[in-house]
């Protein structure tokens, strides 16, 4: 449970503690200090024994809030906070958080100032995801003035950030200058704007369902964040702007702005197509090759100095971040053992090089096999190549030289890329 020491979480805590032999699994707290506060250590503190009194495991985080400047002081500390407690959890575990009726109401009216689109404006939901973190909002439906008056009731001590009343940050301006003079004219607005994020959710299930119908159609591949932009084209505008969004989700990436998607609508997809063009956001990139439309991020596969000359074995081997090369077992088929006796040094292109591929009797150009197999031109630099006696014998998830297979009945191992 996300624990921040203010109000609406310290209600949330003492409730699980004081009804915790119903739930089966075991409840652990965690602070996250943002070190934003000259007062922070003093507040993880003040967590801290809140927890031990009520006998409940404690974690304390601290991280450093970065991007304030792009992204907005609560955006950056949310994203800051999200990325601590994910290398914490457990893959099957779960994140309560403590966002009451107010916090949905308020959101949904930043999201409206923003002018953001229907998912933005379906606000948050009980039970959602950030990248791999599942995240539930049990008091989402509580009025602050029932937390309030439990806290009350039951003499919780909590903290009053004193940046919660600088009406410089948008959250709080609306929440001190704004709500006041809303909710005298309109008592229920808490529970009629929860009620329409409520309503956009479920619109936006609707708009999903027909997203994943048309990522079909458009044979969408989220391994390689690819597209076929002929299909795409067949949709109608808005099934192409949705369909779009859709996708970028499922990448796990953050949506562009509606300029910049209809950038990449434009300008990367009505392109020629032997042309290069390409629409980036954030720290991604949309760009075109051929007839694909690829979506990924703009550090994806940097050439890195590599801490292996030479394999001898088939250890896995680590490339960069986000990909390792592994070895498939497999009878007649990729590089017989003896070569890795000698070693097999690994690299990259250098231009000019030359493989005689398995079952094939001449040798053909590198540059030549890449045009073939339409592998986009950003992607080719990052292939990781195999060579034994300064001869090529695999291009590591592709294919393996003639020279370099074993016997039809022994074992020969094929070098292949996996995510890490």
């Amino acid at each position: 449970m996300a624990y921040s020491g203010g109000m609406d979480s310290h209600v949330l805590l003492h409730f699980l503690a004081t009804h915790r032999e119903q739930f089966p699994q075991k409840i652990q707290i965690v602070h996250v200090d943002h070190q934003l506060q000259s007062q922070s250590a003093h507040w993880a503190e003040h967590c801290r024994q809140v927890a031990a009194s009520l006998h409940m495991p404690f974690h304390c985080l601290k991280v450093m809030v970065t991007d304030i400047n792009q992204s907005g002081l609560e955006s950056a500390a949310r994203t800051a906070r999200y990325q601590a407690i994910d290398q914490l959890i457990n893959d099957d575990g779960v994140l309560l958080t403590g966002q009451h009726l107010q916090d949905q109401s308020e959101t949904l009216m930043l999201q409206l100032l923003r002018g953001a689109g229907n998912r933005g404006l379906g606000a948050m939901k009980a039970i959602s995801q950030w990248q791999n973190l599942q995240i539930v909002r049990p008091l989402l439906t509580i009025s602050r003035e029932a937390l309030l008056e439990y806290a009350t009731t039951h003499q919780l001590q909590w903290i009053e950030d004193p940046s919660n009343q600088n009406t410089q940050i948008n959250r709080n301006f609306l929440r001190h200058q704004i709500w006041p003079l809303l909710q005298q004219r309109w008592p229920a607005l808490n529970r009629n704007l929860a009620r329409s994020a409520n309503n956009l959710q479920e619109s936006q299930i609707l708009l999903d369902e027909i997203a994943q119908e048309d990522l079909n159609s458009v044979e969408a591949d989220v391994i390689d964040g690819s597209l076929n932009i002929t299909k795409l084209h067949m949709l109608s505008a808005p099934r192409q702007r949705n369909v779009l969004r859709f996708f970028i989700k499922q990448l796990n990436m953050v949506l562009p702005s509606r300029i910049n998607l209809q950038r990449i609508l434009t300008e990367v997809c009505q392109a020629a197509v032997d042309g290069q063009p390409q629409v980036s956001w954030s720290q991604y990139i949309a760009r075109r090759y051929q007839n694909i439309l690829y979506i990924s991020t703009l550090t994806q596969h940097p050439l890195t100095v590599l801490s292996v000359n030479l394999i001898y074995d088939q250890q896995p081997i680590l490339l960069d971040a986000e990909r390792k090369i592994v070895w498939k077992a497999l009878k007649g088929k990729g590089i017989r053992a003896e070569l890795f006796r000698s070693g097999l040094a690994l690299t990259f292109r250098q231009g000019g090089e030359k493989i005689q591929l398995s079952g094939k009797s001449h040798h053909q150009s590198l540059k030549k096999l890449f045009q073939e197999w339409q592998i986009p031109v950003w992607q080719r630099d990052s292939i990781p190549l195999l060579f034994a006696s300064q001869q090529l014998v695999a291009i590591v998830g592709y294919a393996c030289a003639e020279t370099a297979k074993p016997l039809s009945d022994e074992t020969g191992w094929l070098p292949v890329i996996e995510q890490t």
